[in-house]
Order: C-alpha cells, then structure tokens, then sequence
C-alpha cells in the first residue's frame, strides 16, 4: 500500500516575493506536477476530489503559518506588537489545488507611530517624543512633534498642520512591508515555513485517510 510518507520528495516547486499596488506578495507556488504524482502513488486509492480538498485545507493551514512566522520574526525586531502586525499581513491563496500561489499579502499601508513604543505615555506638550521602531534603537523626534489623547481614548504621536493649534495629523510610521524588506532573514524563512507546512499537512491528512481514521 502507498504511504503518504512517500509524497513529499515527489513534491515541487519555488518560492517568489512580488509586489501589488505596493503591498508584497510571498509565496510558494505549488506545482501542477504534485497533484499528478499524488494521483498516480495512491494508484486510485481516493478520488481527485478528495486529493483536491485535501490540498486546498493545507494550502490555507500553510499560509496562516506563514502569517504566524511573519509576526514572529517583525516582532523579534521591532517593538511592533504581533497584533498591529497581524492587521497588516493577510493570507493569500491563488489560484487551485492543481496550480496554487500559497503564501500571505503584506500590506503598505504605514502603520501610526504610536503603533511603536514611545515615550512619554502621557499627553506632555512641551516634552519631544522619544520613538523605538527597532529594539534598543531610540531616536528624539523633530520639533513639533507631541503625544496627545484624543476624544476616543487614543493616543497617539501628532504635529500641527499649520501654525495653529488646529487642526493636526497623526504622524505615520514605517509599513509593515517595508519591515519585513528591512528584515534580510525573514523572505527566505517565512517561504520555508509554508512548504514545510504545506508538506506536513498534505503528508498528516493523506496518512489518516490512508488509515481509515
């Protein structure tokens, strides 16, 4: 009788980083080749249908931990909290079982400052914020530049647009994308952790089918 252990040496395919309006795009493309190879070692022992949806529920299972490892190495750098970042990076599944793109979208979007650790905490005027985008990395902010609470609750880091006291603009910080470009490790691991996922799932749910669980 076949094994799934057998799949995942037949499996191919590579790995890509693309953009879209800004946003990044990585991915690992699944090769129409492994739907056949999975077809022709089970010798018909499931139907295509099953194969399908079996690749379709790994497929998503591996983009989440592409998300999941995505968080972890922003995070390991910057004091960007998982859950900001988790607004920005997104899973991303195109395409079919046959010929899949599988992977997470990350998005452009700049993320306040205030996402970032800062100091000081409270609405201080007179006191410049002090911004750590990246760990143990501080840096005073221009002149002009002040923490202040709004109505909602918030606070926030924001300047005058104008000479006024009114109105003014919270200041933006670096986008999620831009870190994860930043982050020299994070484009080759983050595509590892989503075949090698891939590859486990398709391999575990093959197996308990094959098993009759």
């Amino acid at each position: 009788m076949a094994s799934a252990s057998n799949m995942q040496k037949l499996f191919a395919g590579d790995g890509k980083v693309h953009s879209r309006n800004s946003d990044s795009i990585v991915t690992v493309n699944w090769n129409p080749s492994n739907y056949k190879k999975i077809i022709k070692v089970l010798d018909g022992m499931i139907d295509k249908t099953t194969v399908r949806k079996i690749i379709d529920r790994s497929a998503k299972r591996a983009a989440d931990a592409g998300v999941t490892a995505t968080k972890r190495e922003i995070a390991a750098d910057t004091t960007l909290k998982p859950a900001q970042i988790a607004k920005s990076a997104k899973r991303y599944v195109h395409g079919s079982s046959l010929s899949a793109a599988i992977g997470l979208i990350i998005s452009d979007t700049a993320r306040p400052l205030s996402d970032f650790e800062f100091t000081p905490k409270k609405p201080t005027p007179k006191t410049t914020p002090i911004i750590e985008i990246y760990k143990g990395k501080k840096a005073k902010l221009s002149k002009g530049a002040f923490v202040q609470k709004m109505p909602t609750g918030h606070i926030g880091i924001y300047e005058r647009d104008g000479e006024n006291a009114l109105p003014i603009s919270q200041l933006p910080g670096p986008s999620v994308t831009g870190l994860f470009k930043a982050n020299e490790r994070a484009n080759t691991l983050v595509q590892d952790v989503i075949w090698d996922t891939l590859e486990k799932r398709i391999e575990h749910e093959l197996d308990l089918i094959l098993s009759g669980k």
